[in-house]
């Protein structure tokens, strides 16, 4: 059953609106398509395996208002293979047109050993490398890529040939590169870098965006990738201040499309820590994080509305 039978009344129309600015920015070319991949990777343990089956269920409904049903794809449990994948974007190759735009959530655990970023599926993983591997041959232009695992950052790294910041000096250096990179993609992950080890808290925050009200910065009734992003930033915020610990993850969102208006990554001036539960060998941590949950925030003053919810970087180091 969709999530969205369980939601408020009042938010049940929104939810199957709020997707398609998210993943489409603007309005496609009048002949494009737009073609949409959800992989489900492993949960690891029956807790996190519910929460991704949970933000799979969202994704997936918002997805079928966006486009024909046989231009979704959806992979998870055994059926969500680095085989099966490769040969369905194989055939997206001959399936695309020049104009038409691709759609990528990855919804699980991730695991980085220093060199190679992979995302846990059954049997042999698909690397960071597969993915830019897949998006550079896809036709098309301004894909986008959601990563909600532990170490995304190093995919995001490794796809634009951008090193990782690793403190919050560094990522407030690639704050001023961001507000005027094009960049080929649109990339949202997690973790900053490959070093952020811990299960995320990141995808649940961001599926939680496409049914929330409050995500609608700008009250025009549509969540844009920034407002989704921004709104999940401030969910993992609440959870660790509330929980009482150092934040393990900083989301990330990179590139820029033009016909969307700037997007800029956000952080938060705060260390990180390395409290938690770690991952074991190589996989994701299996026990889960337990804290109080509060209501996501509204944003601080900082937020400028008029941008879709962009926030202003502070750079007294004090907040955003």
């Amino acid at each position: 059953m969709s999530m969205t039978r369980n939601l408020p009344r009042r938010l049940q129309r929104r939810s199957a609106l709020l997707l398609a600015p998210l993943l489409l920015g603007a309005a496609l070319p009048a002949q494009a398509a737009l073609y949409i991949t959800i992989v489900q990777g492993l949960g690891g343990e029956a807790e996190y395996q519910q929460q991704f089956d949970e933000q799979r269920s969202v994704i997936s409904a918002a997805a079928k208002t966006l486009t024909d049903e046989n231009r979704i794809a959806e992979f998870s449990g055994d059926a969500a293979t680095r085989e099966a994948l490769l040969a369905h974007f194989a055939s997206l190759n001959t399936s695309m047109g020049d104009d038409d735009r691709a759609a990528l959530y990855l919804i699980g655990h991730g695991s980085f050993d220093g060199e190679e970023y992979k995302f846990n599926l059954p049997g042999p993983d698909i690397t960071a490398q597969d993915v830019k591997d897949v998006l550079d041959a896809l036709p098309g232009r301004n894909h986008f890529v959601l990563n909600t695992s532990s170490t995304s950052g190093a995919m995001v790294e490794l796809i634009t040939g951008v090193p990782a910041p690793r403190d919050d000096a560094a990522a407030a250096q690639q704050d001023d590169a961001a507000a005027t990179e094009t960049g080929k993609y649109l990339l949202v992950a997690a973790t900053r870098n490959g070093n952020e080890r811990n299960a995320t808290q990141f995808g649940r925050f961001f599926a939680e965006a496409l049914t929330s009200e409050e995500a609608d910065i700008n009250k025009n009734n549509n969540v844009s990738v920034q407002e989704a992003f921004d709104y999940a930033v401030r969910g993992v915020e609440a959870y660790f201040t509330d929980a009482g610990r150092l934040a393990t993850e900083h989301p990330q969102l990179r590139g820029r499309d033009r016909s969307a208006g700037r997007c800029r990554p956000a952080h938060r001036a705060a260390a990180a820590g390395t409290s938690g539960t770690r991952h074991a060998g190589g996989r994701a941590a299996i026990a889960p994080q337990r804290a109080r949950q509060r209501r996501v925030p509204a944003p601080a003053a900082g937020v400028d509305p008029a941008h879709g919810g962009t926030h202003r970087t502070d750079r007294s180091g004090t907040g955003w």
